[in-house]
């Protein structure tokens, strides 16, 4: 059986699950109602809580917290919501015994640790010895090798437990053990107001992940970054494996080392990488081979399961992207500035700013290149050098431009603004702007870009032009124009 998906709500009055309990989330098979959260949590309130009506089985549980503190007030809770109709009652392993038989409602023995832990086979272990169908251990997942821990357990344990991973990894630690046979997997009507901090929205474990058709043949992808949360491969790549009929999924890797997602791939059953910042040349250095847009930018973002030699392959759609996209805007600037050599500045020196540098050579242009270290800006116009002059700027407004590419993460969430420093002085007159950066609510790059009224091509149409690219080698064939504005759609994109 697939896993079940509990939406966990946290209402304040019973009023505020009404809609919820009439019309639950998509995707949904339970509801987790949190006792604790009710203001009072009394018993009149989880009576009027369960009496109202409702199309979804109900799980009550109550965790310590608001006014709920005494181990007694939570099993009177229990109690009484049992007694009022709640189909399945969460009690800590360690309570259970304490509640007495004669209260109605199925069982579901858990147990929450604050700290990932050793030994966490004979935690298990005790939580099963309850006797319940249904068991639950919530875990910290911080980092890949916990992760990976997780899921051999979860494996050990069956189809009767879940490990619930939380922490750094919560999200994609739900979609994994959902492979592994998780009996439930949870996440948050409000996200606003969760679960546990780090809880995954219900909407996005269904729409993004399709959790509740994950299985044990499903094959996962993943984006490796630091920070990874605000990207948008996971809903690209999975609304094209979607559509073109593909049991794969695309989970997010915030990690601190690329090396430990490699030697940890057989465990996650991982068949590829979409690799961002700042892992874009080690993955380069740490594959097996590499295909020559790879080999000529320095760096990678994108890793492929190979058997002959085994190991990984470097890829680079970053580059193939730039060369769809910098000589077709190169042209259209030259139609309109007739016998002009145009000046470019590329921001940044890492792998991003490398695939657009490789994507110029043979352009009739005047590159600078500028970076928050000067030297790393001089080292890339090293290696440029036989195939595209460049120079390294101090600083941007040393050099005034008509095509200006941000290739910085300034943009994302997570970066400092402040590390990069432009105005609309930057930009002359009909300038054009490329953003490789998104996912922030504002940029210095985008605010200058507009107050110089330059021709902007956003980060995220950057993102799908490379996407598209990836979907191909992750699939295996051709995408369709249609499934590409789809999947486009899927990350909120309207193309």
């Amino acid at each position: 059986m697939n896993t079940q998906l509990v939406a966990t709500l946290m209402p304040r009055t019973p009023s505020e699950a009404a809609a919820t309990l009439r019309a639950p989330p998509a995707g949904a098979d339970f509801v987790e109602l949190r006792l604790d959260a009710l203001q009072p949590a009394s018993a009149a309130a989880v009576s009027a809580l369960l009496a109202l009506p409702r199309s979804i089985p109900v799980i009550a549980t109550c965790r310590t917290g608001g006014s709920v503190v005494a181990d007694s007030q939570r099993l009177g809770l229990l109690a009484h919501a049992g007694e009022s109709g709640a189909e399945l009652l969460d009690v800590d392993d360690t309570l259970l015994p304490q509640l007495p038989d004669s209260v109605p409602g199925e069982r579901l023995a858990s147990c929450h640790v604050a700290h990932f832990v050793p030994r966490l086979a004979s935690l298990a272990k005790r939580i099963a010895g309850q006797g319940t169908r249904l068991c639950k251990l919530a875990v910290p997942a911080g980092g890949p090798r916990q992760l990976a821990e997780l899921l051999a357990l979860q494996e050990q344990l069956g189809s009767g437990f879940a490990i619930v991973p939380t922490g750094r990894l919560a999200e994609t630690g739900r979609v994994l053990v959902a492979g592994r046979g998780a009996a439930l997997s949870y996440g948050a009507v409000d996200p606003e107001r969760r679960g546990h901090p780090d809880q995954p929205s219900v909407a996005r474990l269904h729409e993004v992940f399709g959790l509740g058709t994950v299985g044990p043949s499903t094959r996962f992808f993943a984006i490796v970054a630091r920070p990874a949360a605000h990207s948008l491969s996971p809903a690209f790549h999975n609304a094209v494996f979607h559509a073109v009929g593909q049991d794969s999924r695309m989970v997010t890797l915030d990690v601190d080392r690329l090396a430990d997602v490699l030697e940890l791939a057989d465990v996650l059953r991982l068949d590829g990488l979409a690799v961002s910042h700042p892992f874009k040349r080690e993955a380069l250095a740490l594959a097996t081979s590499a295909l020559p847009g790879a080999q000529a930018t320095g760096a990678a973002n994108t890793l492929l399961r190979t058997r002959s030699p085994a190991g990984w392959q470097a890829r680079n759609t970053d580059w193939k992207a730039a060369c769809d996209l910098l000589p077709r805007l190169l042209k259209a600037w030259r139609r309109e500035h007739a016998g002009q050599t145009p000046r470019v500045l590329l921001l940044g020196s890492g792998g991003a700013a490398r695939a657009v540098a490789v994507s110029l050579v043979g352009e009739d242009i005047e590159l600078a290149v500028w970076s928050r270290r000067l030297s790393n800006a001089r080292e890339l116009c090293t290696a440029l050098e036989g195939a595209l002059p460049a120079t390294a700027v101090p600083d941007p407004g040393h050099f005034p431009a008509d095509v200006l590419v941000n290739a910085t993460p300034v943009g994302t969430p997570g970066s400092d603004p402040g590390e990069l420093r432009l105005d609309a002085g930057n930009f002359r007159s009909g300038a054009l702007a490329v953003d490789l950066a998104y996912g922030a609510e504002s940029s210095p790059f985008r605010s200058a870009a507009r107050e110089a009224q330059a021709q902007l091509t956003s980060g995220e149409d950057f993102f799908c032009l490379q996407a598209r690219r990836q979907a191909e080698l992750f699939t295996g064939a051709p995408v369709p124009e249609a499934v590409r504005e789809l999947a486009a759609r899927r990350c909120g994109l309207a193309r």
